[in-house]
């Protein structure tokens, strides 16, 4: 039987009633759904943000889970939303706008379709309010072990966002900032593998980023370095992170998604 855990992930902040809504719609349809807030609090609109976020999100959760994924900045246009099923059986309900792209590239797919079946949706379809009326119901309806394929007719593709790759030679390392935590952390596109052939843990490299250069230490955690000192690491995202321990990187740099960086060994 299909797990009863439903996942939220949104852009829709705590102050409204939207996220309170999904959740009542979801416990009318089954009140024994166990519903996990994985955030809320999404910077708006940021779709690519929140494809990182839901993919490292869902590798904590066990088979079967259904994950709801309301960053829509398309809501009540043509674009379709979708039902994913990856290959290690977890369940994705999205809109269709590249939200589920690293889910789709790490975790494979297994089945697609387009949530089409107008039963298994709200009487009455908001055209601004899809979260509500159309995906937290056919997660609830999931969640009690209706079929993939009752939700609607198979698709063979879904959009795909376009990450920059970085850039390896023996003396640089070229990437960018794809997105910044609470505490003001840069994660960056630099893969793990990446970094750990450039450089040896302990050394010091000079960071390159929003017309800054910055010496950080290339560190396994942040009680490596000293307070207020700049270090870089693999976080738990399995890639390149930037920071200052006990400092907020981001709002010091005034630093946007997106931004280039290099990195060079401090000769």
């Amino acid at each position: 039987m299909r797990s009863s855990v439903i996942a939220l992930l949104t852009d829709l902040g705590a102050k409204d009633y939207f996220v309170g809504a999904m959740k009542g719609t979801i416990l009318s349809v089954n009140p024994d759904a166990k519903i996990v807030d994985l955030t809320h609090e999404v910077p708006k609109y940021d779709v690519r943000g929140a494809a990182l976020i839901l993919l490292q999100a869902a590798k904590a959760f066990p088979a079967g889970t259904i994950f709801v994924t309301v960053v829509d900045p398309g809501v009540g246009t043509e674009r379709k939303c979708v039902l994913l099923k990856t290959k290690n059986g977890l369940f994705f309900i999205a809109p269709d706008n590249g939200v589920l792209t690293f889910v789709a590239e790490q975790l494979g797919v297994a089945e697609l379709c387009e949530i089409t079946n107008r039963e298994l949706m709200m009487p009455e379809i908001s055209p601004t309010f899809h979260g509500r009326d159309i995906m937290a119901p056919v997660a609830a309806h999931l969640s009690l072990d209706f079929k993939s394929s009752e939700v609607g007719p198979k698709l063979k593709r879904i959009k795909r966002l376009k990450l920059p790759r970085p850039v390896a030679t023996k003396t640089k390392l070229l990437g960018s900032v794809v997105s910044v935590d609470d505490f003001g952390n840069l994660a960056t596109n630099i893969d793990g593998p990446t970094i750990s052939k450039f450089a040896k843990l302990g050394e010091l490299l000079a960071v390159r980023v929003a017309k800054r250069v910055l010496t950080a230490k290339f560190a396994r955690t942040f009680g490596e370095v000293g307070f207020g000192e700049y270090l870089c690491y693999v976080g738990s995202s399995g890639m390149l992170e930037l920071a200052k321990n006990m400092g907020n990187l981001a709002n010091e740099l005034k630093v946007k998604i997106g931004s280039e960086l290099s990195i060079q060994k401090v000769v």
